[in-house]
Order: structure tokens, then sequence, then C-alpha cells
């Protein structure tokens, strides 16, 4: 008997679940490689951007220390000793290096000149700005540690911060606009600047060329720089001493000199004693101001009080004109931006000191070559003593006849000056301005003297000038340069 097999055949799908398992499997592969490659190079952008930030940061805070070394009151300034003095010029072709090696381990040698060694952080772009190899002359000076309160901390990773004077060719622009739509910028002259532009004119004020360069271990290097000119205070006087006051009873300006007939040697003059010009001798806002002016002064002690007519509206005292003149800077008659200068003027101090303050109280490093400013805040007593720069009262400011100042003095806030004693030779060369704004409005002023009363008060633009040192540098452009 013949056995019959039932033959089954295979289903045209049989297999089908493990190739789906497969090719399921590879795509879960290929989408964690793709993964692992995503955060690999999520990883490296990261750390690349985390390392150009840090570097970049690093070169503006070198930047910045430069910039603010350049003040006269940071106690580590680089004036006067490597910045020259207010009038002159830091000379083209001179580069001061702040620098900056990294303590290690393993410490770093840092030296801007190496021009064939990389490891030692060259400045490569001095060449591209002044056409020469390395600076002519060359001040090397160490950073400071601006993290000394944290023990053991270092200062940011740059490695030198290069100060030096400008020209064209160095920033690439055409300041005096004598080549418009040109290429050729000139190689020879400074770069000054007025307190609004730029400008090859000679002014008592140089543009500056800060450039940074720092580098991380990890061989990230940034250059970045900036051009700065200073801001200095621009305050402008139009006599010899401002008397600021409402102008209304009670509250107006009056000058209490010696009777007639008493020892008086005090006077005022306006015609300046650096430049020949001429201003009032005291300088009021209103009639009544004028009025009591005119009576203790011209009317006591004519011949004391010197000026000229510069125009109706600004006379010197002892003319039947009145002598209200209009302020070329500021408004010296409102309380709140009097407040406001007290404020600027005690931020950029060199000295602030609390009154009641006598001369002993003076900062030592002051003299005619390191005017200096100076806050004293509250009453102030000067006796046989001369200081110089500008110095600022809140209080009230007593002095002897030989006492004096070269620069500017303004007593704003009590508005009270009083010479007393015998002595005599003591001279204010410069201008002085009184205002009372206590209570936050206009009050009475009044500058009283004993007999003989010293010199006076003789106007002075240079010393006027001279007390006027920047309060800061701005920054008027800002650039990163590729490196090397």
């Amino acid at each position: 008997m013949k056995l019959q097999r039932k033959i089954r055949r295979k289903g045209e799908q049989s297999g089908i679940a493990l190739l789906l398992s497969i090719f399921v499997l590879l795509l879960v592969c290929v989408v964690g490689i793709a993964m692992l490659a995503a955060s690999g190079t999520e990883t490296s952008l990261s750390g690349n951007y985390r390392s150009s930030t840090s570097v970049y940061y690093a070169a503006l805070s070198g930047l910045e220390e430069g910039r603010s070394r350049l003040l006269p009151q940071n106690p580590n300034s680089l004036n006067p000793a490597y910045i020259p003095a207010y009038g002159s010029t830091l000379a083209l072709g001179h580069a001061i290096y702040i620098t900056n090696p990294s303590p290690g381990p393993p410490a770093d040698t840092v030296d801007p000149t190496a021009l064939g060694n990389p490891d030692q952080f060259p400045d490569t772009e001095w060449i591209h700005e002044f056409g020469t190899a390395i600076p002519s002359t060359i001040t090397t000076i160490p950073s400071v540690n601006n993290l000394a309160s944290m023990a053991g901390a270092q200062n940011a990773l740059y490695k030198w911060v290069r100060i030096n004077a400008l020209t064209e060719q160095a920033i690439q622009i055409d300041v005096n606009n004598t080549n418009p739509g040109g290429y050729t910028y000139n190689t020879s002259k400074i770069i000054y600047f007025d307190g609004t532009n730029l400008n090859r004119n000679v002014a008592p004020y140089q543009a500056l060329g800060i450039t940074a360069l720092a580098g991380l271990p990890d061989g990230s290097r940034k250059l970045l720089q900036y051009v700065v000119g200073p801001v200095p205070l621009g305050l402008q006087f139009n006599a010899a001493l401002t008397m600021v006051s409402p102008g209304s009873a009670p509250s107006i300006a009056s000058f209490n000199p010696p009777l007639v007939g008493n020892p008086f040697t005090f006077g005022v003059n306006g015609n300046d004693q650096c430049s020949g010009a001429h201003v009032p001798a005291i300088g009021v806002f209103n009639n009544p101001d004028w009025q009591s002016m005119f009576n203790f002064t011209s009317v006591n002690h004519p011949g004391q009080f010197l000026g000229t007519t510069v125009s109706n509206n600004e006379v010197e005292v002892g003319s039947t004109s009145t002598m209200i003149y209009p302020s070329s800077s500021m408004n010296w008659q409102d309380p709140v931006q009097l407040a406001n200068l007290v404020q600027t003027i005690q931020n950029g101090a060199d000295s602030v000191i609390a009154g009641p303050a006598t001369n002993a109280n003076m900062p030592a490093a002051m003299n005619s070559g390191n005017p200096m400013m100076v806050v004293v805040n509250g009453d102030l007593t000067l006796n046989s003593f001369t200081g110089y720069g500008l110095l600022l009262v809140t209080g009230k400011l007593t002095y002897t006849g030989d006492s004096g100042w070269k620069g500017i003095v303004l007593v704003i806030g009590q508005g009270t000056v009083e010479e007393q004693g015998s002595a005599g030779g003591g001279e204010f060369d410069g201008a002085v301005l009184v205002a009372n704004i206590t209570g936050g409005v206009l009050g009475a002023t009044s500058w009283t003297v004993d007999n003989p009363g010293g010199n006076g008060i003789h106007y002075n633009s240079c010393w006027i000038s001279t007390a006027q040192r920047p309060i800061t540098y701005k920054v008027l452009s800002f650039r990163e340069i590729p490196y090397p």
C-alpha cells in the first residue's frame, strides 16, 4: 500500500520578521552612532566656544587694566612715571608693555619682541601698524594682581598689554579727512583727542592705543585693541571768583573785607596770568548779587578788584554795568548739576578726606609737578599751606593769609570761605567758585577776609587746565585682530 505525503509549500512571506528585526537593529545602530557623533560634535563646539569666550574675556580684562592704569588717581597709575604729564605726549615708537606671565606650572615666558618664538607670545601686530619689527623704545612693567584678596588666585590669562601713541596708519583712519576715498594714511603725526573727535591738530590730550594679547593653555589666543581718549571735567570759569546764589533776600552773595583804612592786600584779578586775556574779577548771576559785591568791594577797596570789560554782560566789579554772565560749561545755578558735579569729582578724586580736616591731612605726594584732585567732605582749615590741583570742600573753608592754591578751588555745599590772621603772601592762582546747595536748593554764599588777607585770587587759565586731569578714558573704537 502506498503512503501519500502531503507536501506543504512555504508561504511567500516566510522570514520577514527576521529581516525586519535586522533592519530595525541597523536603524537603531545608525541612530545611536549619529547621536554619538552629534554629541561629540556638540562637546567639541561647546569646548571651542568656551575656550574662545574665555580667551576673549581674558584679553578684554587686559585692555581694561591698561585703560584703568592710565588714570592718575589709580594707585597703580602709569602716570606720571610712564605716561607723560598733562600737555606732553607719549612719543611715536615708544611702547609700554604690561606683562602678565602665567606662574604655572609650567611657568611661561612673555616677550613681545621675540618674533621668532611663538611660545613667548610675540607682538606680531606692531609691524602692521608702524612698519617696524619692534618698537624703537620699550618700557616693560608687571601687571597688577587684581585678585589679591583671593589667596592663590591669579589674574586673567592675558599675556601682555601694549600702550602707545597712534597715527592714521596705525588705526587705518583718515582722521583729518585730507584724503577722501583714498588709502594713504599719515605715518608721522600723532593723533590727539579734542573731547569729541580724533585729529592731528596738537591738543592738550593725546589719543592712545591699548592692545592686549591673551593665551590659554590649550593654545587659544586672542588679540584685541582699544583706541581711547581722555575725558577731563571740562569746567570753564568766566571769572577769577564766582559767587553763586539765588539773588533774593536773604540769600544774597556777600563779600566782607576789612573796613576802609585797615591794611588790606587781598584782591581779585581777572587778568589771565597765563595767556594775557581778561575776565571779570568776580562773577555773579543776578543784579542783587552784583549790587552786594559792588558795595563791598569797589566802594570800600577800589583798585583791588581788576578785570576788563568783555561785553555788556561781562565786566569787572566796579563798573556801573551789571556783572551777570552766563556759564559756558554747565549751569552753575542748578543745585542738581552742582550736586552731580560733587559726586563726579569724588568718584575720580585722588584723595577723599573726611572733615573737619587740616593741611596735615592733604596727600603728601601732591606738589607742583604732581597736582591732585582732593575732596574734603566737611570743613577744611589751611595754615601756611599751598596746594596744587583741584580742591573741593563741601563744608567751610578757613585759611590763613599765607595759604593758597594753584588750580581750581570749589567750595560747594555750605558755601562759606573765611580768611583769618595777619599773615600774608598766600595766593590762589587759577579760579575759585563758591556755592551753597544746602538742602538741595541755592542759598547765600559768603567770603570774609581779615587784614591783610594775603594776595587774593589771580585768574590763571594754565592752572585751570592743569587741575582738570582726566576722570576717565573713553573707548573710541574697539576691534579684534587676527593673531598671528
